[in-house]
This record gives C-alpha cells, sequence and structure tokens, in this order.
C-alpha cells in the first residue's frame, strides 16, 4: 500500500527582492549530523533620494510539527499529510490522513497494519469499534487495510476516535495512540487555509470551500549532466588539499580520522570548481561524510552547506554539513543522502540537490523524526519539483 506523497516548493516575493532561505533537520537518533539555519524578515522600502530594499528571508512553505503522538507535515505545494502510529514491538501499524492543498483537494485516510485484519477487528480503548460504511479493503503484500476518501466519512469517525487513547488491532503491540490527534488535524486546516470552513476536518464553518487558497505550483528545477571530469592524479591532489585546508571542519564534525571501509570521492563540477567527499564516520549501517566545495586551480575550499528550509525546525541552526549515504550522479547534476534513523529504516531523511552551474539547489526531501509507522521508508514528503 503506498502512503508516500511526494512534494516541492518555490515561493517568490518580486523581482525587488530576492530571498533565500535554510532551516535544520535533527537526526531521528545518536550524534546530530544535519544542521541548517532559517531566518525570517520583512522588505522595506527605504525613501531617501534613491529607493532600495532590506530583504531577509521569507518563512518556507513547508512544514513538520509533532503533537503528542502524532506528526503532521505539508509540503511546499501545501499537500499535508497526519499520521499516528505504533512505536514499540515487532508489528507495524498506522492511522494516517492525508490531503492535497485546494477547494477540492484529494483526501484519504488509511488504516493499515503489517498483518491482516478486518473491519470489527479495530477496537478502541479495548471496546469493538466496527468501521462503518464508507472504508474499503485496500492494499496488499507486506501492508494492508481499509482506507477512505471521503471527508463525511473521516469527519465521523475523527469524532468516534478523539477523545480515546489508543486504537488496537490485531497481532503483537499494534496500538496507535490518538493523542495528539485532533491537534494535527487542526493544523492541518489551517496550513491549507481550510479553518472555520466547509472542508475543515475540525469545526467546520459557514465559508464557502472556494475561498480555500489553491495549492501552490510545484517548481520546475532543470537537471543537467556534469560534463567536466577530473582525472585521476587531480584527483587525488584535490582530496588531500581538502584534508589539509579543512581540518578544523572535520574536527569541528567529530569526524574519525579513518572511518572504517569509507573512501574519499571527488567530482569536477566544472572547469573551475570540485565537489569533494571527504568520509567522517561509520555507524552501525551507514556512514556519513562532510562536503566541500574546492576550487580546482589550488585556491579555497568551503565547507558544503546545503538548504533545507522548513517550518518548525530549530532556528538555531545551520544548512546541513554531514551527508550519510551520499551519492552524486554526474549524469544529471545531482547529490543524494539517505540517512536511516535506525536499521529499520521506519525513520530518517531522503533528500537531493540539483548543482544548477553556481549552487546546489533543493529538488526533493521526505523525513520522519519518531520511528514507527506501517511501512519502512515511506516518509512524510516535505520538498518536491519536476525536472
Amino acid at each position: 500500500m503506498d502512503f508516500s506523497l511526494d512534494g516541492t516548493p518555490k515561493r517568490g516575493r518580486g523581482d525587488e527582492c530576492a530571498a533565500t532561505h535554510g532551516m535544520p533537520l535533527r537526526r531521528p537518533h545518536d550524534t546530530p549530523r544535519l544542521r541548517h539555519t532559517f531566518a525570517t524578515a520583512t522588505c522595506r522600502a527605504v525613501l531617501s533620494g534613491v529607493a532600495f530594499w532590506l530583504c531577509a528571508a521569507a518563512p518556507p512553505v513547508q512544514s513538520y510539527d509533532t503533537y503528542k503522538s502524532w506528526l503532521v507535515a505539508c509540503d511546499n505545494t501545501l499537500r499535508c499529510e497526519a499520521k499516528g502510529f505504533n512505536r514499540e514491538g515487532g508489528s507495524r501499524a498506522e492511522f494516517a490522513i492525508f490531503r492535497d492543498a485546494g477547494p477540492r483537494g484529494k483526501l484519504r485516510a488509511v488504516i493499515a497494519a503489517d498483518q491482516p485484519f478486518d473491519s470489527n477487528d479495530i477496537k478502541l480503548d479495548g471496546r469493538t469499534l466496527s468501521l462503518p460504511a464508507g472504508w474499503t479493503r485496500a492494499g496488499g503484500g507486506d501492508v494492508q487495510g481499509f482506507t477512505t476518501s471521503s471527508l463525511a466519512v473521516v469527519r465521523n469517525f475523527v469524532q468516534q476516535v478523539r477523545n480515546g487513547t489508543a486504537l488496537d488491532l490485531p497481532g503483537d503491540d499494534t496500538t496507535i495512540p490518538l493523542d495528539g490527534l485532533t491537534a494535527a488535524l487542526r493544523r492541518m486546516d489551517e496550513r491549507q487555509g481550510r479553518v472555520a470552513g466547509e472542508t475543515a476536518f475540525l469545526t467546520p464553518g459557514t465559508a464557502p470551500s472556494e475561498k480555500v487558497p489553491a495549492a501552490l505550483p510545484v517548481p520546475h528545477i532543470r537537471a543537467h549532466a556534469v560534463t567536466a571530469r577530473l582525472d585521476t592524479k587531480e584527483e587525488a591532489a584535490l582530496i588531500a588539499r581538502t584534508r589539509r585546508s579543512a581540518a578544523g571542519t572535520l574536527r569541528e564534525e567529530l569526524c574519525d580520522a579513518d572511518p572504517y571501509e569509507m573512501e574519499p570521492m571527488a567530482y569536477a563540477l566544472d572547469q573551475r570548481r570540485a565537489l569533494v567527499l571527504i568520509p567522517c564516520g561509520m555507524g552501525a549501517y551507514q556512514g556519513w561524510y562532510v562536503g566541500f566545495l574546492a576550487d580546482r586551480s589550488g585556491g579555497d575550499v568551503h565547507a558544503l552547506k546545503l538548504p533545507l528550509p522548513y517550518q518548525g525546525d530549530d532556528p538555531d541552526h545551520g544548512m546541513i554539513s554531514g551527508l550519510t549515504e551520499v551519492e552524486f550522479a554526474p549524469t544529471n547534476g545531482t547529490l543524494s543522502v539517505f540517512d536511516k534513523g535506525r536499521g529499520l529504516a521506519d525513520c530518517g531523511l531522503a533528500a537531493s540537490w540539483v548543482w544548477d552551474g553556481e549552487n546546489f539547489r533543493l529538488a526533493a526531501a521526505s523525513m520522519q523524526n519518531e520511528c514507527g509507522g506501517a511501512e519502512p521508508g515511506d516518509w512524510p514528503v516535505l520538498f518536491r519539483s519536476t525536472n
């Protein structure tokens, strides 16, 4: 069963203000390796014979919030997902609600587990809670359950369970907590502009659906091949020079002197610059690198800071610097990471950035800070784009 939403964003502020922004991600477990910052500000016209603009970064569109046992994430088009799941035990289960932005945004609710169950097998705080009409069986294989696309059915079900403690499905520790459900849905309504309107999940009002803002456009981020190449001699020289120049940065990142079975990598980005990836550390199942942009002619070496902005992040950190399971594909100029929070891959970060000739631009990101859920690797989408 596919619970994933893909997503991505770019909201302009006008030609007079070129705004940039970034914000960090906290790794779900162990030593934090991902960092980024977020600055808020407004543009102000100052007139004294000549007009000029003081600009600061606008908040990112995408957001990630946690309310007790529930999370709610919205991508850069304001497509949102709210999800609660069991976090312990050998079995996996979740209750998730997905909704596109806009007056007629598609809706889907799912109750799913990694083992079969019937509609009358669900319990609310120990009491049988049979699913009413409107839910249909879905999925197959490793994950299966019941789904509905009816707003009325979802509203009625939420009203049934909102004051409960947990949903229980057959199996070992397949308990889905409900604390935080209503707060997560309230946040989704607020993010999509549905509060007090006909399409709100909670406390619907009289505001017509046409008043709901349209979905934001999916940005187009063109991928292009990197044709420049390094020969073996230049690659070795760039790696050696980067190690020397960036020794302080590697110490700050608490990098190991010689991570087990990890090799440094270098790639030409153009005739002037190269991407250099220096091994930093190896965990139980994944290794991470620190990236650098190096001048191929012997000039400066700069630590690579990759943007990953989202509302709800810690405003006191910087851009992403630790790159777990990093890969660079010259065929389309894409740098990607896959950072599992633990071996089950039921939490973590997957993201990619495209080299545009000057910078790496965020092209895709999915993230789940809390570990659990019905399907490993099924993390909420924060950013999506077309190429």
